[in-house]
């Protein structure tokens, strides 16, 4: 059997944050490089990428409360504004990859799943696995979803990711997901070492994470899905399944690529 890698690029490396369709294209064209030498050394090894929303989603789910479902009458035009606002960051990123010959293949989560009261009943498993089986990269993202009760929900990239997990364990020998964060990986911010330097968490599990949960840094800027948090705790979910997932940063020139080429980093593992 083979593994399965899932590489999330974090809305917040490719992005700012703080400014709405703050684009930082300079850092899409090199992880889009570094991905794609990555990816040529990849041995029995299938990929799917994931892109977070960054400043593009992020702002108008938040002004819509798309996450919270229909919640006035502004509610039903707001969720399609931040579809519109997903599509258009997943498109670059799609285009950037494309330009460097990964051979990417994007797929709307809204449409692979069916979802109920915020929880998934079907995840449209075949789609993806013909796509990977013929030669395409998937490549997924945080989105808006149609919820038979609510009305909308939001899913961010790491809740696509559990659900991908889910339902492909039973394909592949061993999966792992990989975070590309603006951070090196998850700060203690409590134990600042001289000079201010924040050291890195280097392993997360269920055991320790109440203890340093206190301790670990947020977001920056608009994020409606709950930032570091949310990715730990998703991570730890995914780790309930023997699922290891790493943290490394997408700032730092070479990482990405150094830890595709399955060579050591810096970061922090949850597991």
């Amino acid at each position: 059997m083979k593994n399965l890698l899932l590489l999330k690029i974090g809305g917040g490396v490719i992005t700012d944050k703080t400014k709405r369709y703050g684009l930082l294209e300079d850092v899409l064209v090199r992880l889009a490089r570094e991905i794609a030498d990555g990816y040529e050394q990849l041995k029995n090894t299938d990929l799917i990428i994931g892109n977070g929303a960054g400043s593009f989603a992020h702002y108008s789910a938040h002004e819509y409360r798309t996450m919270e479902g229909f919640v006035d009458e502004r509610s039903v035009i707001g969720a399609g504004w931040v579809r519109y606002d997903a599509v258009k960051l997943n498109q670059l990123v799609f285009e950037e990859l494309l330009r460097v010959g990964v051979p990417a293949f994007s797929f709307s989560p809204s449409s692979l799943m069916t979802v109920k009261n915020n929880k998934v009943e079907h995840v449209c498993k075949e789609t993806l696995v013909v796509a990977i089986k013929k030669g395409f990269v998937p490549l997924v993202y945080g989105d808006p979803m149609v919820d038979s009760i609510k009305g909308c929900t939001i899913f961010s990239t790491e809740k696509v990711f559990d659900e991908i997990v889910r339902v492909m364990a039973n394909e592949y020998k061993k999966i792992k997901v990989v975070h590309i964060s603006s951070e090196t990986g998850v700060y203690d911010l409590k134990n600042a070492l001289k000079g201010g330097v924040k050291p890195i968490i280097p392993l997360i599990t269920k055991k320790n994470f109440e203890q340093i949960k206190s301790v670990v840094n947020g977001s920056r800027g608009v994020d409606v899905t709950g930032g570091m948090i949310h990715k730990v705790e998703e991570c730890l979910k995914l780790a309930k399944q023997g699922v290891e997932s790493w943290i490394v940063s997408g700032i730092i020139k070479g990482r990405v690529r150094d830890l595709l080429m399955g060579k050591k980093v810096v970061g922090t593992m949850i597991k």
